[in-house]
């Protein structure tokens, strides 16, 4: 159960994500480096007042999560293309977490329609009490109607301060082996169906690359440089993700990349490994952050 300064920050950063949630569409087309609307994302929700819980994903056809453009990324908007925009804001380390699919051709369109009904029909059954299984049944349910696939080890989160990943997970599936946990009236979570087609293997996998950390642990780094961008790690960032790229506001390139990978080996920080749909087939998203109330919940960022 938050307190009320804490509800308010929730409140403020939910207010935020909701302001720029409508602007996102927009700022996705053919062509658009990818970098360019991970940096414009981020800046505009400093510009707001907030800060970044995470790196902006930019997650294109087959690519789920987790993709963040490294530095001097070159990567465009493919034509035709199915673009998921992962975002979330952070007022005094309350966080919240929303996502936008936009479709560049029409045959997406069911994709993230279904996401978008899987979404809504978790909220409306989201209260205290209930299975967090159930609420996998129900999304399942609402894209199997479609025709369509969900994606079964990728899950929506409990929020608490400066932890995103807070224990219980919202499962898009008819999950068992959950021991029968249930939400609880005063929490936080981010609810994100994922959807893929019906002929693909509906799971993720890591990729071979990764562009976004967590700090783990302050001890460990073996050179003066890993030392001094593990500090600067641990006071900007705290434990929430980061990208390799913001590093270059306090080192040169090249210093960063060095540490990290120092820092990598040494188990100071953890890599997200980019995640890509097993067969390799397109996958939409949808996703709100709430707050559990008496009887129901309360929608955070935005319609």
């Amino acid at each position: 159960m938050f307190d009320s300064q804490a509800l308010d920050s929730f409140k403020k950063s939910g207010d935020i994500v909701a302001r720029l949630r409508k602007e996102v569409p927009g700022i996705v087309k053919y062509g658009k480096p990818a970098l360019q609307i991970c940096e414009g994302l981020e800046q505009r929700i400093r510009d707001f007042g907030g800060k970044p819980a995470f790196p902006v994903n930019v997650g294109i056809n087959d690519v789920a999560a987790h993709y963040t453009s490294p530095p001097g990324d070159t990567l465009t908007i493919p034509a035709a293309s199915l673009v998921k925009v992962d975002f979330g804001v952070h007022v005094d380390g309350y966080v919240t977490d929303t996502s936008v699919t936009i479709c560049l051709d029409p045959r997406f369109e069911p994709l993230a329609q279904a996401a978008d009904e899987a979404l809504q029909n978790a909220i409306r059954a989201f209260k205290p009490g209930v299975k967090l299984s159930e609420i996998g049944r129900v999304v399942q349910t609402t894209i199997t109607r479609f025709g369509l696939r969900p994606i079964s080890n990728l899950t929506g989160h409990k929020i608490e301060r400066y932890n995103i990943h807070a224990g219980k997970s919202v499962p898009s599936v008819s999950a068992v082996g959950m021991n029968g946990t249930k939400i609880e009236e005063g929490e936080v979570f981010a609810i994100e169906p994922f959807v893929t087609l019906a002929k693909a293997q509906g799971a993720v996998t890591n990729g071979s690359s990764a562009y976004i950390y967590r700090f783990v642990r302050p001890k460990g780094a073996t050179s003066e440089d890993s030392k001094k961008v593990l500090a600067f790690i641990q006071t900007n960032f705290s434990t929430l993700p980061f990208a390799s790229r913001w590093l270059e506001k306090g080192f040169p390139r090249e210093v960063g990349k060095r540490a990290l990978q120092d820092l990598i080996r040494n188990k100071c920080i953890s890599a997200y490994p980019v995640l890509i749909e097993a067969s390799n087939n397109p996958v939409a998203q949808s996703e709100h952050t709430v707050l559990v109330n008496h009887d129901s919940c309360t929608i955070l960022t935005g319609q």
